[in-house]
């Protein structure tokens, strides 16, 4: 289905940005459940396995140029992408007051995998999570925060990738799961 395997070559995670800004928390997850298939194959922008250069977020106006130069330095041979984006964020967790209008929240998180030698992108997939509530609602409103909503559709990503790429286990919020 997608031409991905990380048994083999060297990969280079790249910081997760939501809507443009760095996003630690769930950098430092998406690295967890990486290293747990990829080890010694996981290279990072920042920490013990720093590459020694900048790789720019990248996008359609600057993948080409970019992939060029990474495949000139012959030190990966794949860049996986994490961008994340909130597209609304109009429920608090918890709505006590009665409201006559339509309140949602939603993001989405996209994993994208580029191939350096091929100069291209051979993987991307996304999934969005959405709360939403209804006109004239005088009920209390447990919603999940923006974070929440963030954090469980880069597991939900990370398994599809983790089944996608021939890794049998992955480690997400500390535990073992079957992909």
């Amino acid at each position: 289905m997608y031409d991905i395997d990380f048994s083999q070559g060297k990969w280079f995670l790249n910081h997760v940005t939501v809507n443009g800004n760095a996003w630690n928390d769930l950098t430092t997850q998406t690295e967890v459940a990486l290293s747990t298939c990829l080890k010694d194959s996981l290279y990072l922008s920042y920490g013990k396995r720093k590459v020694p250069y900048i790789i720019p977020v990248l996008n359609d106006k600057n993948a080409k140029e970019q992939l060029n130069l990474l495949k000139a330095t012959n030190s990966v041979n794949y860049v996986i992408q994490v961008i994340g984006k909130i597209i609304a964020d109009e429920i608090g967790v918890i709505n006590i007051s009665p409201h006559d209008f339509n309140e949602k929240s939603e993001a989405s998180i996209s994993i994208q995998v580029y191939d350096i030698q091929k100069g291209k992108l051979i993987y991307s997939h996304k999934t969005t999570g959405i709360i939403d509530s209804e006109n004239k609602n005088k009920d209390v409103v447990f919603g999940k925060s923006i974070e929440t909503i963030l954090k469980k559709c880069l597991e939900k990503e990370l398994k599809i990738l983790m089944k996608n790429s021939g890794c049998q286990k992955s480690k997400i919020y500390g535990i073992d799961k079957e992909c």
